[in-house]
């Protein structure tokens, strides 16, 4: 297998970083249907000390009963590129919750898959917590 030079254009990579924009905004103001059609219909989610989430109903119903978010934000993007309809990115992320005083932070792995219109949604997304697990009692 030989690795591949090309490059996602930089459309793509516009597409892709105004998606996680959008899925900042969609999840900071707790707009689940809308963060949910940001996956693909049969999407995997993978949130840190939670069991996985398959398909977008499910990563919707995630959301509405999951952890309250007041914000979160991305940062130290990097987009690759696989073949011509996936991409992959690595992300840190800070995620504040109603009723906690220090934010969650860690990092993500999410692939993303090029739609019909051009558009690119994420197919699947594993996020890390950098903070120990809570406490079991």
């Amino acid at each position: 297998m030989t690795s591949s030079t090309i490059e996602l254009s930089h459309a793509d990579i516009a597409s892709i970083l105004e998606r996680c924009s959008e899925v900042e905004r969609h999840v900071s103001a707790r707009n689940y249907p809308a963060w949910a059609n940001c996956f693909t219909e049969d999407a995997l989610f993978m949130f840190a000390h939670s069991p996985t989430v398959k398909g977008r109903a499910a990563i919707e119903e995630w959301g509405r009963n999951g952890p309250k978010v007041v914000r979160l934000t991305f940062s130290d993007i990097e987009i690759h590129r696989c073949s011509d309809d996936l991409a992959w990115l690595t992300s840190a992320y800070q995620l504040v919750f109603e009723g906690l005083a220090e934010p969650d932070v860690g990092k993500q792995l999410v692939l993303l898959k090029r739609q019909a219109d051009g558009s690119w949604k994420t197919l699947a997304a594993s996020v890390s917590s950098d903070l120990p697990p809570p406490p079991t009692n």
